[in-house]
């Protein structure tokens, strides 16, 4: 089965946000965020080259992935991903996420992002199960994902190497029967983000 392009993708539009397929010409913008102490400190060490960038967003990676920067007013803030584990397994899919622009951080733009690639996710691909793998120190992201609607499944020890630590990993998921509450939380007219 041949990888996707991870760029071959329509743009996602949420509420406030439009998640759009990464373009060569986002590659600056990508690894100067990468370059951000908040980021690097889950992320490891940064790109050094537009060749490297090329080839960590533009190219098909050894899975099934497709890659968006989300904006929000028109401004690239940071990027997002979904994807599946495995080549022939569609419905259980995997995301990741990170808000590059400091000012953009702690507004709810994470959250509503995750939220709508979840939606997307659900209601259009029709998985049954959505991963996501924090660092159990990265408290920020933990939070966006349980406003989202993940649930902590549990700790895998030792679950990545970031550069030259070993990392573990707050493994959480949400399930398809658990996203319409979800969902309808985001959606209440007096739902803080």
């Amino acid at each position: 089965m041949p990888l996707p392009d991870p760029t071959d993708h329509e743009p996602i539009q949420g509420p406030r946000l439009r998640l759009r397929p990464i373009t060569p010409g986002d590659l600056p913008d990508l690894m100067r965020w990468l370059r951000d102490p908040d980021v690097m400190a889950f992320y490891g060490l940064p790109l050094t080259s537009l060749a490297e960038a090329r080839g960590e967003f533009l190219e098909p990676s050894s899975l099934p992935c497709w890659r968006f920067i989300i904006e929000a007013e028109g401004r690239a803030i940071g990027e997002i991903q979904y994807g599946y584990w495995y080549a022939d397994v569609t419905w259980s899919a995997a995301i990741d996420i990170f808000i590059g622009e400091p000012e953009a951080r702690d507004r709810g733009l994470g959250t509503e992002a995750i939220r709508t690639v979840l939606q997307y996710l659900f209601e259009t691909k029709g998985v049954s199960r959505v991963a996501i793998d924090p660092e159990p120190s990265n408290h920020r992201a933990i939070r966006a994902y349980e406003k989202a609607g993940f649930r902590l499944d549990g700790v895998i020890r030792r679950h990545m190497k970031i550069d030259d630590r070993w990392a573990d990993a707050a493994f959480m998921t949400i399930l398809d029967e658990e996203w319409p509450a979800a969902k309808a939380r985001w959606r209440a007219p007096d739902a803080s983000t």
